[in-house]
């Protein structure tokens, strides 16, 4: 299952140690790791990325870094707007929310993330949480989670739906209304026509970048596998199939 975590340490060291056991159990393939970052919040409130050990790269998924959104978001207002282009916090948001990511876990991270603690911000697929959990007592931190499958994928744009019920109902009103109403009425629906057709655009994008995102995340774990034997080829390949089935729920909703 796909997942986004945040692991809170009270120290560097730990925070280092943390994000060496996530490379260690992707080695294992106990989870497949796509990204991470570790991040220190400063005694002003704002984030600062610590350069990852050993220059560690990671696979591109997809267009955006839900990791990097969720660094942002750690430091607030102020993490979200340093170094932002105009539009970047809605960008971030929509990330957020196309993800599953709620404000109930920005806000549970946020809280625990004070200033002075560390954080490792990953992207990972797991099929059991013990082996990550373990990891992390032993080193001291503490696990956020959230389950990108488990709030339901917004297949489609709110707005759709808003336009659509909103041209129903005039278009109702319009079979009853005076002559003098109907000219402002014929407008309004020529705006919610136009407004629907650039909502329906976006849909169309929002539903092609997933789809980027799950061949990018299928590739990577199929590179993985190919190089892989045994017990850890087994579980990969596993992965790889449950990914493709949730992949295939989500475009159903």
């Amino acid at each position: 299952m796909e997942k986004l975590i945040v692991i809170v340490f009270d120290e560097e060291s730990k925070a280092r140690s943390g994000f060496e056991a996530l490379r260690e159990l992707d080695r294992d393939g106990e989870i497949s790791l796509f990204e991470a970052k570790i991040a220190a919040k400063e005694s002003n409130g704002s984030v600062r990325v610590i350069e990852n050990p050993d220059h560690v790269d990671f696979p591109l998924i997809g267009a955006g870094s839900l990791v990097g959104t969720i660094v942002g978001v750690l430091g607030g207002p102020v993490g979200l707007l340093a170094g932002a282009a105009a539009g970047a916090v809605i960008g971030f948001v929509v990330t957020l929310e196309r993800a599953g990511i709620t404000d109930e876990f920005v806000s549970d991270v946020s809280n625990a993330m004070a200033p002075g603690k560390f954080a490792v911000v990953a992207d990972i697929s797991e099929d059991y949480t013990a082996p990550l959990d373990t990891r992390i007592e032993k080193i001291g931190g503490v696990i956020f989670r959230r389950a990108r499958s488990q709030v339901r994928q917004i297949h489609h744009d709110r707005d759709v739906a808003a336009h659509r019920a909103e041209m129903a109902q005039l278009k109702v009103e319009r079979a009853e209304a005076r002559a003098e109403r109907l000219g402002k009425i014929d407008a309004r629906l020529d705006q919610l026509g136009k407004k629907l057709e650039r909502a329906l655009l976006r849909e169309r994008s929002h539903i092609l970048l997933r789809e980027e995102q799950r061949d990018d995340r299928i590739r990577a774990l199929k590179a993985k596998a190919d190089q892989s034997q045994g017990e850890i080829r087994r579980r990969l390949e596993a992965r790889i199939a449950e990914l493709q089935r949730e992949y295939e729920q989500n475009a159903n909703v």
